[in-house]
């Protein structure tokens, strides 16, 4: 009996050294295994499942407050991104680093943190006059390779504005153009049509505004900022200037340059108030929409809303036109705008280029759209029955993109606008005549140039 036991006792104490030196069982973290009986049959199936966690994956924005309200019927573009993203990618968070109002504080901003390498952000919105810098800096991530329908999707014009040397380096998804607003009836009533020319206009300017009681015959933003570089592109153009001489030199004091900063000088007092030196391109477009103004420089944004009687006094006797060019000049309108890019420092790059892929996209170009009004460059985006209900009158735009044209390319636009800004302000103000405001100009942009 007892080496009954003593046997049974040696055989426990083998299965236990057996299964001791045996693998340790690992939990099956990644293969769920639903074994289901079937009554009828002594069969079972098995359902294999195979899950792959994802951790949450922040990707940052870097924009501008915009980015967060909506001017049109649809949500804001920040929302549409974040929806449209997570369809797709529910494991990734979109979030936004809000940059500063001012164009220059913004660019900046990024400058900094591209400079150190900084991954702070992962996608930035850059503005159009910073693409030579960041395309030479190598602070924008090519994307040919990366958005296979890039070609495919968007106009080439609008690719190419955000292009360096063959490379995408940027997904546009707003722009703005500069255009010539003036009141149909006004122009009817003293049997004129359309100007041709930057003196034809001032002529009807002055025989309207001294017929008409309390308006103006040219609003303008003439304001220190980024505006007055913008009007000054549209007027050096109508007069065949251009931006750098053959051999790179900046040419705003060209005797084309001296002349057409010299006529801008002329309206003032003349079919323009003296306060037009103060006003930004909020009180310009005020003044055209209560019917105070004859002729009016604004971005071609406003067309969407000029037809509303709750908004405007002027509906359906307003028309636009590119800006007019003197002989020897060229009709144009500068255009502006901003596109994505990624940061080559993220630390989240496939992330960043899965959220650019929905950027890129029709959804979100057309919450742009919807939300903001033109200028997108995405194919047949205003074929679309919603955009167009959200943006009256978008196809008077076909009359203005071919005149289309960027304000002066440089490695250094925050800097160059800035002192435009200054000595045109002073020009226009009397500070320095134009002339010697020019050549300061001049003398300064080559400079940072060097």
């Amino acid at each position: 009996m007892l080496a009954r036991y003593k046997w049974v006792a040696m055989l426990i104490a083998l299965v236990i050294v057996l299964t001791s030196c045996g693998p340790t069982p690992t939990p099956a973290t990644t293969v769920v295994k639903e074994t289901v009986p079937v009554p009828v049959k002594e069969t079972v199936t098995v359902k294999e499942t195979v899950v792959v966690p994802k951790d949450k994956v922040t990707v940052t924005i870097a924009y501008g407050r915009f980015l967060l309200a909506s001017f049109g019927p649809g949500p804001a573009p920040l929302d549409v991104i974040k929806t449209e993203v997570a369809k797709l990618y529910p494991y990734i968070d979109v979030q936004i680093n809000l940059m500063p109002d001012t164009v220059n504080a913004w660019h900046d901003s990024l400058a900094v943190w591209l400079t150190a390498k900084d991954k702070t952000v992962d996608i930035m919105g850059i503005d159009t006059p910073w693409l030579l810098e960041f395309g030479k800096a190598g602070w924008a991530v090519p994307l040919n390779d990366k958005i296979p329908n890039l070609e495919n999707d968007f106009f080439t014009a609008g690719l190419d504005a955000w292009s360096y040397e063959g490379k995408r380096l940027a997904v546009p998804f707003w722009g703005s153009l500069s255009a010539l607003f003036y009141r149909k009836d006004l122009l009817a009533k003293y049997g004129f049509q359309p100007p041709k020319t930057f003196d034809e206009m001032i002529s009807q300017a002055q025989t309207i505004a001294a017929g008409e009681k309390d308006i103006v015959g040219f609003a303008w933003p003439g304001s220190r900022e980024e505006t007055l570089v913008m009007v000054w592109a549209n007027m050096l153009t109508s007069f065949g200037g251009t931006y750098y001489t053959p051999d790179g030199k900046f040419a705003a004091n060209s005797p084309q340059g001296v002349a057409a900063v010299q006529a801008l000088l002329d309206t003032i007092n003349k079919v323009s108030p003296k306060d037009v030196i103060a006003w930004d391109a909020k009180a310009v477009r005020t003044l055209f929409a209560e019917g105070k103004a004859v002729f009016a420089w604004h971005n071609a944004d406003i067309i969407s809303w000029l037809d509303d009687p709750a908004k405007s006094k002027v509906a359906g006797n307003w028309g636009v036109m590119p800006f007019p060019a003197q002989p020897g000049g060229k009709p144009s309108g500068i255009t502006g705008g901003f596109a994505f890019a990624i940061n080559p420092y993220t630390d989240a790059m496939d992330e960043a280029v899965k959220v650019m892929q929905v950027i890129a996209s029709k959804p979100v170009q057309k919450g742009f759209a919807i939300a903001w009004g033109p200028v997108q460059y995405f194919k047949g985006l205003y074929d679309d029955p919603e955009v167009q209900a959200a943006n009256k009158n978008s196809n008077l735009y076909n009359d203005l993109l071919p005149a289309a044209m960027n304000r002066p390319p440089s490695t250094n636009y925050a800097e160059l606008s800035s002192i435009l800004q200054e000595e045109l302000h002073s020009a226009i103000t009397g500070i320095k005549p134009v002339k010697a405001a020019l050549d300061d100009a001049c003398k300064r942009i080559d400079s940072i140039a060097k």
